[in-house]
């Protein structure tokens, strides 16, 4: 699958999952990595890497010109893949975010559990979100993926934005006020949960639209 241009202040479904299926996460310590590394790298330039930081080799030190590359509206994190929604803020600014994502996150998982070589399957895959309505559904598709999971207790998964959605708690780098102000503006009376919970699933007519059914 080919990549859809990256146009500055577009959406897009990014997703990837580990190489041969594998599972990229086996720990809570993997899944808290990689949403540190997706905050830490949201941003550019930074002064070093994010594992020097960590341990301490260099303190971090303030960049004044820093810039947001991206904006994150959802994600979700699974045992073998990812998702997030995001808008692209700079010039080529999704594809050093998660090149910087992908190469930091392969370096701890291989460090960590003595193995080397790719960590996921290729490159990231994205497609373009073209209408407010297929935002909306991607935003549902994302939160509902841990639904079948015995750990997504009361619809309650711990790597998900979905509990700062339907709970209103502030979320360190994920804006929710953007999707949520949709039903607050058409449709008072129905709120996010309802949409993301009712019992019909989405259209397979849209699953063109926001995710490639082979992926």
């Amino acid at each position: 699958m080919k990549n859809p241009p990256f146009i500055t202040d577009g959406f897009f479904h990014i997703y990837n999952r580990g190489v041969e299926k594998r599972d990229i996460f086996l720990d809570r310590w993997d899944y808290l990595r990689f949403l540190e590394t997706l905050d830490f790298y949201r941003k550019s330039p930074q002064p070093m890497k994010l594992s020097d930081y960590r341990r301490g080799i260099v303190k971090l030190k303030k960049v004044d010109s820093q810039t947001e590359l991206v904006s994150i509206f959802c994600f979700c994190l699974m045992p073998n893949h990812f998702h997030l929604l995001v808008k692209q803020l700079t010039d080529n600014g999704i594809t050093h975010f998660l090149r910087k994502l992908s190469d930091s996150y392969t370096r701890y998982f291989n460090t960590k559990y003595d193995r080397v070589g790719p960590l996921f399957q290729g490159s990231f895959k994205a497609k373009y979100i073209e209408s407010d309505g297929h935002l909306l559904q991607l935003s549902k598709y994302i939160h509902r993926n841990p639904f079948p999971l015995s750990m997504c207790e009361c619809r309650v998964y711990p790597y998900s934005s979905y509990c700062n959605y339907i709970y209103g708690e502030k979320h360190v780098f994920c804006d929710t006020g953007f999707i949520l102000s949709y039903f607050a503006r058409s449709n008072p009376e129905r709120d996010y949960q309802s949409f993301v919970e009712e019992t019909n699933d989405i259209d397979p007519a849209l699953f063109d639209s926001l995710i490639d059914i082979d992926d």
